[in-house]
């Protein structure tokens, strides 16, 4: 049976593991490749071992802002392949690494066929839907350069540890919705403190530490609920503590 690094695959009981195991392939995430454009049909089910994910919805004046990130947390699709069987944002790779995929047919048909894997299915979207409320608060109440930071961590983490991410600047400016000069201000900001190092589209996480204590609250709040609702999830096993108040 395979050892999936993918939380969501890795929370299902080994019964509902080996009954989806025939069914999955192994898939290269090209940068910049698209897995979905808006109101395209659902017919795979993405789980992410290594590399990054961008789930971003796009207004009808063309602009964008990047609603969350996926990485080996979770997955793409598994949500809508259940119900309307269609995506209603765009979905990119943003960072280059391989993912599992299997056929919405056969997903569906091991979801029908277990109460533990809808069990598991139904805790990875409550999961989904807790950090999508926060992500609102953090956006509306925190400043650009925490939020800058939280993702900074929460990019590598979910991208599976890479040291070193190929975050172009009209991606962080789509994440953080603001402008490209705000970006490469911050940006250069937080090179001149030590914490990364960038040029040419590529970020070095240089110090850890640094970007934990300039972090806003909502890095702390979202590795509590990993560890709640997903344990065993690489954000889950990092939360040591509830968030602090006044953070």
């Amino acid at each position: 049976m395979i050892a999936p690094e993918n939380a969501l695959l890795r929370s299902l009981l080994p019964e509902d593991l080996q009954r989806l195991q025939p069914h999955l392939e192994s898939v290269e995430l090209v940068v910049g490749g698209v897995l979905y454009e808006m109101e395209d049909p659902v017919t795979w089910v993405y789980f992410p071992e290594i590399g990054l994910l961008s789930v971003i919805t796009v207004m009808i004046s063309g602009d964008a802002i990047e609603t969350s990130i996926v990485g080996r947390e979770g997955g793409v699709g598994f949500i809508e392949a259940l119900g309307s069987e269609t995506m209603f944002s765009r979905v990119i790779v943003q960072v280059p690494g391989k993912a599992f995929r299997v056929h919405a047919r056969h997903y569906r048909a091991a979801f029908d066929a277990s109460t533990g894997m809808r069990r598991a299915v139904h805790r990875q979207t409550e999961l989904l839907q807790a950090e999508s409320r926060q992500a609102i608060a953090c956006h509306g109440l925190h400043t650009v350069e925490k939020r800058f930071n939280r993702w900074m961590l929460e990019c590598q983490d979910l991208s599976g540890g890479l040291e070193r991410l190929p975050l172009k600047q009209e991606f962080l400016a789509v994440m953080l919705g603001v402008s490209r000069p705000t970006v490469t201000t911050i940006a250069i900001a937080a090179q001149k403190l030590g914490l990364i190092r960038y040029s040419r589209g590529m970020v070095e996480i240089v110090d850890r530490e640094g970007l934990e204590a300039g972090a806003c609250e909502c890095r702390a709040t979202v590795q509590h609920l990993r560890q709640l609702l997903e344990p065993d999830s690489v954000l889950g096993r990092r939360a040591e503590a509830r968030p602090r108040e006044g953070a």
